[in-house]
């Protein structure tokens, strides 16, 4: 069940990516077709309302396969399930350990006033807690990526979807080019996408979601993307995405 409903996601969201194209095309030359009357308009409320029927689709597969792993049924990917709730639980601890060590005030550590870096794009930003991420995160981010050849990223995101620390190979310089940029300087960034917002914001034991990923430079790759709570001291911080290639 899990499989199929996975398979559903993946259909899904290449759908939705084709929508959003003739979304962007019918904005770009919907002023033209104005003098023609409203069927452009028609046409656009319909991409538009069967993208709303997709992203439903895409919300009820998702916990379809929720279910089905809860049961038991989620064995392909109860390793990395497993490995995701323990990386998440060692942030959590390190945070705390930051705490009570009075490296960070827990209210600078949940502080989400963003600074922008000035001159980045797309726009990078700084918040009170990104230098001790900086310092805490790497070890156990960087050996997730040793733990599959499947996984593509591993990453903690607050509750907005800010990314503060990423893996090395996605925390280059940003260059001059933004879409270079966008591929290979993903630190720094708020991704407050459906995925990446779900993902900071669940407070289940673990969220299993399906989606097509933007690598930037024009490149998509279909993946499953796991998370887990960061919890410190009761409070919900954010959570732990990890990310892999779909089989």
């Amino acid at each position: 069940i899990a499989e199929a409903a996975q398979k559903s996601i993946a259909h899904a969201e290449t759908l939705r990516g084709e929508q959003a194209g003739m979304a962007q095309a019918l904005d770009t030359f919907l002023p033209t077709f104005r003098s023609i009357g409203e069927s452009a308009e028609w046409t656009a409320r319909g991409v538009h309302d069967a993208s709303q029927k997709v992203r439903t689709l895409i919300d009820r597969s998702e916990t379809m396969v929720q279910a089905s792993v809860g049961l038991g049924g989620g064995t392909i990917d109860q390793r990395f399930i497993d490995r995701v709730k323990a990386d998440a639980a060692a942030i959590s601890a390190a945070f705390e350990t930051a705490v009570a060590e009075r490296r960070i005030s827990l209210a600078a550590l949940f502080d989400q006033r963003y600074r922008e870096i000035p001159g980045t794009d797309p726009v990078q930003v700084m918040a009170p807690f990104t230098e001790l991420t900086d310092r805490l995160l790497p070890p156990i981010q960087e050996a997730a990526l040793d733990f599959d050849p499947r996984v593509i990223f591993c990453a903690a995101v607050d509750r907005n979807g800010y990314l503060p620390t990423h893996n090395r190979k996605f925390s280059h310089p940003q260059s001059a080019d933004p879409v270079w940029n966008a591929a290979n300087s993903r630190n720094r960034r708020i991704f407050d996408d459906r995925v990446g917002l779900k993902a900071g914001r669940n407070t289940e034991p673990f969220l299993l979601q399906v989606y097509r990923r933007d690598m930037g430079g024009g490149a998509f790759m279909m993946m499953k993307d796991l998370s887990a709570p960061i919890v410190v001291r009761g409070q919900h911080w954010g959570g732990l995405r990890l990310a892999y290639r779909i089989s």
